[in-house]
């Protein structure tokens, strides 16, 4: 279902598969469709949803989660790369069509701070690993060992962490306790040579002071696939960072993610039908398989 369908819902409907990504007129879908019992949403954050409307109708709510992951941590390792073998600079250097010599980092020489150790950010730990990485911490509001991880910390130890590391990745949901977490006080604890990921969302990264930051490190990158509104005001500071990389929130966004969100959904499809447990459901814990 796509917005401009929402009218030709039929009354009887009961399951809606919503493809439309920022999709949120839940109260015009009940109105048009009361015995609506179940939506699916092509998205993994939920936080543009009136969640508790939806269980009070008592309507079922299922996301994506875990179909995007590991196109996120490819597009995490290739932001990294970016920064640690100079590849920005080299862009900008040509441009100017100068070549000044530098030396690019090893793999193993990087230790890796992992915001947010959900799905997502569990794949990155995977794959920086996978790709030869040193060591990979990630911050957890309640730390408990996992695999990939040499070590979980907790947020309060997080402005510590980001300044013992020179690979940092958010990947924090939007939520009351994440909001605006990564503020001046953290991001003024990024070493003088590093790289800043944002994968999550947006409203966990104080911006205005990202961008003094970046302006006072010449040796760090940071890359934005979210931002705090999006698009950012075209006079917003971070655009004239020149270590600054802003991408439209399409790190996910692979050309054959469509065929595995319906795959998904056919089989949650399937088990809606047999009366079975539905995959990612909001508010569930995801399942131990």
């Amino acid at each position: 279902m796509l917005p401009a369908d929402l009218r030709q819902v039929h009354p009887d409907t009961s399951v809606v598969f919503v493809r439309a990504g920022y999709w949120n007129d839940v109260e015009r879908l009940l109105e048009l469709a009361p015995a609506v019992s179940w939506v699916h949403v092509n998205m993994t954050g939920v936080d543009h949803l009136p969640v508790d409307r939806m269980e009070s109708a008592g309507v079922i709510l299922t996301t994506c989660r875990g179909v995007l992951d590991l196109a996120i941590a490819e597009f995490v390792l290739g932001s990294v790369l970016l920064w640690s073998k100079g590849l920005l600079r080299s862009a900008l250097d040509t441009r100017e069509r100068r070549t000044d010599y530098r030396e690019p980092k090893a793999n193993s020489e990087l230790n890796a701070l992992i915001i947010g150790t959900g799905n997502i950010g569990s794949e990155c730990a995977r794959v920086f690993r996978q790709a030869g990485f040193g060591r990979i911490v990630g911050i957890r509001r309640t730390p408990v060992p996992l695999p990939d991880f040499d070590d979980v910390a907790s947020v309060e130890v997080m402005p510590i962490q980001i300044s013992q590391h020179d690979v940092v990745v958010s990947c924090l949901p939007a939520t009351s306790a994440t909001d605006g977490l990564i503020g001046s006080a953290v991001l003024r604890q990024l070493r003088k040579e590093s790289v800043f990921i944002n994968v999550g969302r947006g409203s966990t990264v104080d911006h205005m002071a990202l961008a003094e930051e970046m302006n006072a490190r010449a040796g760090t990158v940071a890359v934005l696939d979210v931002t705090e509104p999006e698009p950012l005001p075209m006079d917003h500071p971070l655009w004239d960072c020149s270590n600054v990389v802003i991408s439209p929130h399409m790190s996910g966004d692979t050309v054959g993610r469509h065929d595995a969100f319906a795959a998904l959904f056919l089989e949650n499809l399937r088990r809606y039908c047999s009366g079975d447990e539905l995959l990612n459901r909001v508010g569930q814990p995801p399942e131990s398989a």
